[in-house]
Formats: C-alpha cells, sequence, structure tokens
C-alpha cells in the first residue's frame, strides 16, 4: 500500500462517523500533531441531558441532530472530535474569539433542539490531553454549580 493511501486510510479510521468528527484517537493521534503548533484554544462541550435524550429519540435520532449541530463553519476551527464519550465534545481552534465560537456552537445546537455546557481553555502544552483537561475541569465545575443551583 502506498504511503498515499496509508494516509487516507489512517484518515477514515481516525473519524467518527456518528458525528462526522473525529474520534478521541483520531484527535490525539492524526489531528493534533498536524495541528498543535498553530492551535491557540480548546473548546469543551458536555451536551445536555445525553441520556434522556438517547431514550427519548433513540441513538440514531440523537447523533443525526449532533452531526447536524456541528457543521458550524469558521475559518479558525482546526479540527472537531468527540472526547471522553458520545455526550463530549472538543474544538480546537487557533486565531479568534472562543466566546465567540461557543455562541454560534450553542446556536447550532438550540436549532436542533440540544443544549451543552461549555468551556474553553488556552493551548499551553503540548499533550492534547492537558489542553483538554483544563477546559473539562471548568464544565465539570459549571455542572456542580448548576446541580448546586437547582436544589
Amino acid at each position: 500500500m502506498s504511503k498515499v493511501n496509508m494516509r487516507l486510510l489512517l484518515e477514515q479510521l481516525a473519524r467518527d462517523d456518528a458525528y462526522g468528527c473525529y474520534s478521541r484517537q483520531g484527535l490525539e493521534l492524526v489531528a493534533w500533531p498536524r495541528i498543535a503548533a498553530k492551535a491557540k484554544w480548546v473548546i469543551f462541550a458536555d451536551i445536555d441531558d445525553m441520556h434522556q435524550l438517547n431514550t427519548d429519540l433513540g441513538y440514531a435520532e440523537v447523533d443525526r441532530r449532533i452531526r447536524e449541530a456541528l457543521q458550524v463553519r469558521a475559518s479558525d476551527v482546526m479540527a472537531t472530535g468527540r472526547y471522553f464519550s458520545g455526550d463530549e465534545i472538543v474544538w480546537v481552534i487557533s486565531n479568534g474569539d472562543p466566546e465567540g465560537m461557543i455562541s454560534r456552537l450553542t446556536k447550532s445546537l438550540a436549532k436542533q433542539n440540544l443544549s451543552a455546557l461549555f468551556a474553553f481553555a488556552p493551548v499551553i502544552s503540548k499533550k492534547l490531553t492537558e489542553n483538554v483537561a483544563s477546559a473539562a475541569a471548568r464544565v465539570q465545575e459549571a455542572k456542580q454549580a448548576r446541580g448546586r443551583a437547582g436544589r
């Protein structure tokens, strides 16, 4: 198999067909090495009520809605990928405004009757996992605060 065909195969294997983005492994092993030098921000989202959505609508419909919502076009998005599980998604962006991107993503999710908690963090490490951890921790803090406020 030629190097070009191997690269194409690797790119296909790195994709998550359900959401039309990278899988976590694809994001870490295929996309990140190509984009790390220019990456400026990591955005982390945790989709709200995923278990209930899957129960009410079915997995295929929820996947379709998420896939549609992820079609936000922005010149600064370098890569998008599923992360820990089906309800967590990561965007790596170069220049641009992470808050503006979150606003566009929120609107795109709302068009599909979905919502999520978002956080962003600057890229400070050559390891994707370290950059994601900071944004993911902020989302977890927001979830805990929301839970306390709901009591």
